[in-house]
């Protein structure tokens, strides 16, 4: 949340400027992103109890990360077939409200352990007509709202007993931490994804699945 907060802050600003009535094109992003957010919040809160307790295994996370992977190659190959780059001039604002669903619809798939919150939105930005740089952007944003509202819950039910067991020092330290990695490597994730695409990722996912099988069932 901190990363995209530091390299998105303009968008964020944008997003705040639309809340407030003073950026049209903040407001119709900002609506995009809450079209986008819809889907998994909803399904996240109604299974939430049946996703603890049937999702959370190493089989079923093997399975997500092949399953994703042949997401991803496909997405990649889909694109490189038909893909057309939008005008530079028209940002992430001006795509269409179902295109932000379709999307959001993907992220629901990210509830599965394994599989991905990131990759399936840009995955979502791919068929919704995106370029790579652009699908992770929209992907990030999102990324910010749903992991700042999920933090917001888990924080509610979950916050005082980290804090008593961890100690605010430690909560903080990781905290800054995780910033500064993650933004590293969101920058050069969009940089690497601007000019090669999903597929290495894809085979990555596929090489994870085999050493997990491999400790954990040979």
């Amino acid at each position: 949340i901190a990363a995209v907060a530091l390299l998105y802050w303009q968008q964020l600003v944008s997003l705040v400027l639309g809340l407030l009535g003073r950026d049209p094109a903040g407001r119709r992003l900002l609506i995009n992103l809450i079209i986008a957010f819809i889907p998994a919040a909803v399904v996240g809160l109604l299974l939430k109890n049946w996703i603890d307790a049937k999702l959370f295994s190493v089989g079923v996370v093997i399975i997500a990360q092949v399953v994703g992977a042949g997401l991803m190659l496909f997405a990649e190959g889909w694109r490189r077939r038909n893909f057309k780059v939008r005008p530079a001039e028209d940002g992430l604002e001006q795509m269409p409200a179902h295109h932000a669903a379709g999307i959001g619809a993907l992220q629901v798939l990210a509830l599965w352990p394994g599989m991905s919150r990131s990759m399936t939105t840009i995955v979502g930005g791919y068929f919704a007509g995106l370029d790579p740089r652009k699908a992770a952007e929209f992907s990030f944003l999102l990324g910010f709202v749903t992991l700042s509202a999920a933090t917001l819950l888990k924080s509610v039910t979950h916050g005082a007993a980290m804090i008593q067991v961890f100690g605010w020092p430690h909560v903080l330290l990781g905290a800054v931490v995780a910033a500064g990695t993650a933004a590293l490597c969101v920058r050069w994730l969009v940089g690497w994804l601007t000019h090669h695409g999903l597929a290495v990722f894809a085979y990555y996912r596929l090489a994870t699945a085999a050493a997990l099988a491999a400790v954990f069932y040979l």
